[in-house]
């Protein structure tokens, strides 16, 4: 089997476990982040499967705005949430960004190279998920669950 199929069913794999884990154990927020885990994942795997090899490119218009659109995701998760994790992962889908434009204006990069470095911000993104679900106690009050800034702000209103 070649390098990159096993590297691309280890990353499926780590992603799986992460999403399930974020599914069963996270809040809203981490729910919530494996909806935009999953739709960049299945709108980059829709675009390679029905488009030309031109997809897999460095700087290709198609990937870079689901790049983009998942990193505005993370970063609408940041600003709107009390978890730290999300501004992580937003912070890592941008270094893919520059990763991607980067690797369009440097022609002689290997695309293996290029995929690589791609793949390592993809598995920190999933890193800052997994570490954000499980610094959530099992025994979260539904405050803490929920996430958002506003259910946090309100059940400090109650308490005070």
């Amino acid at each position: 089997m070649r390098v990159e199929i096993l590297l691309a069913l280890a990353f499926n794999a780590v992603m799986a476990a992460v999403l399930i884990l974020a599914l069963i154990r996270g809040g809203r927020p981490e729910r919530l982040g494996v909806l935009v885990n999953i739709a960049g994942f299945a709108l980059t795997s829709a675009m390679r499967l029905l488009s030309s090899a031109v997809v897999w490119a460095p700087g290709h218009g198609q990937t870079l705005l689901v790049d983009l659109g998942v990193t505005i995701g993370f970063f609408w998760l940041g600003i709107t949430t009390t978890r730290f994790w999300p501004i992580w992962a937003a912070g890592f889908a941008l270094g893919d960004l520059f990763m991607s434009l980067f690797g369009a204006l440097l022609p002689k990069v290997s695309i293996f190279a290029y995929h690589t470095g791609m793949g390592i911000y993809a598995y920190l993104a999933l890193g800052a998920l997994a570490l954000g679900t499980l610094r959530l106690p099992r025994d979260a009050e539904p405050y803490l669950r929920n996430g958002s800034r506003q259910s946090w702000i309100q059940h400090h209103r109650t308490t005070t």
